[in-house]
């Protein structure tokens, strides 16, 4: 069986998917849209296939099994949504949306549809994350301890905007917070503080764009932020993340359990306690999370590890650190919004 495959926003992380897809000899893919048409052009040229600028008229004239969808979060919702109406499966980068209200529309069509869906959420595809989860499925967890710091802004011109992009917290550090939902299980509550420090407005002497940039016409989203979970096994986490240029990425994981200390980087981990021991990632496992949705499609099965179920939750607790600061840092029940 050739799976029909087409591609909804061809900018940033959707490069990865169009080279990961194109190694499958069982997947045809058959059209790209996109609103920067070239974009989409660009991609039929390389790979095979239809470009559109309306994703609707890839949708009703390729009619895909399948799609990919790497939109920026803003954009999420119709597309989805028409997907689903029309039975067509998809692939969703994270966030999944920046609103409770939209993630909750889209879950009610997934849910008619009773179609397959998979959220990027790639680091649950680690063999080493995987075997620390097992690792700590028969221990008390004390502690979730994470952090993301960046260089900077992302090149993204949307990428300030709280209404676009949702901040670092929905848009970046959802990795974070998804990956405490996947070893330590699920949130309670959270409380958070977020801060801006910098006046990012000011253009430093002499200053030219390259990757990371240290200026930006508008902004409007905190650049340090600090939230507290609760875990409804009673263990504490903790999520810091920050958007002030220093020069590098410091990215990091911890679990203190009962008997364990885990450190995680990447897809990687190493542990010490009890146990001892290290994983490394395999080459190439950040493509898992997109095969598993192909393959089960193949073999006739709607279900996998990450469904958009998976990214409803993990948004909410990125929604409720922001509410939490909305309310002066109290902690708000994650029933609020489930």
């Amino acid at each position: 069986m050739s799976l029909r495959v087409g591609f909804v926003g061809l900018g940033g992380i959707a490069a990865r998917h169009l080279e990961n897809t194109a190694r499958r000899d069982d997947i045809a893919m058959v059209g790209y849209a996109d609103v920067a048409v070239e974009r989409a052009q660009a991609a039929a040229e390389q790979y095979g296939g239809s470009a559109y600028q309306d994703f609707r008229e890839l949708y009703d004239q390729q009619k895909p099994d399948a799609v990919v969808i790497c939109t920026p979060p803003f954009v999420h919702g119709e597309i989805e949504e028409e997907a689903a109406q029309r039975g067509i499966h998809f692939f969703v980068e994270k966030p999944v949306a920046i609103d409770m209200p939209m993630a909750h529309r889209v879950q009610a069509a997934v849910d008619r549809a009773g179609i397959a869906t998979q959220v990027g959420y790639m680091f649950r595809f680690s063999e080493a994350l995987i075997e620390v989860r097992r690792l700590l499925s028969t221990r008390n967890i004390a502690m979730v301890q994470a952090h993301y710091y960046m260089p900077g802004l992302p090149p993204p011109t949307w990428w300030p905007y709280m209404q676009k992009g949702g901040g670092q917290l929905i848009e970046q550090a959802t990795h974070m917070l998804d990956l405490g939902r996947f070893l330590a299980g699920e949130v309670a509550s959270v409380s958070g503080q977020t801060a801006t420090v910098r006046d990012w407005t000011d253009m430093p002497e002499g200053y030219e764009p390259d990757g990371m940039r240290l200026w930006a016409e508008e902004f409007d989203i905190p650049d340090v932020t600090a939230l507290v979970m609760q875990y409804e096994s009673g263990a504490l986490g903790t999520l810091s993340c920050s958007l002030v240029p220093q020069g590098t990425w410091d990215v990091g994981f911890k679990v203190v359990a009962d008997g364990l200390l885990v450190t995680i980087d990447g897809g990687n981990a190493h542990w010490i306690g009890d146990e001892e021991g290290e994983m490394k990632a395999a080459e190439g496992y950040n493509a898992y999370v997109l095969y598993e949705l192909y393959d089960q499609l193949i073999a006739g099965s709607t279900e996998t590890s990450v469904p958009y179920a998976e990214g409803v939750s993990s948004l909410a607790v990125s929604i409720a650190g922001y509410e939490s600061v909305k309310r002066g840092g109290t902690p708000v029940l994650m029933s609020e919004l489930i």
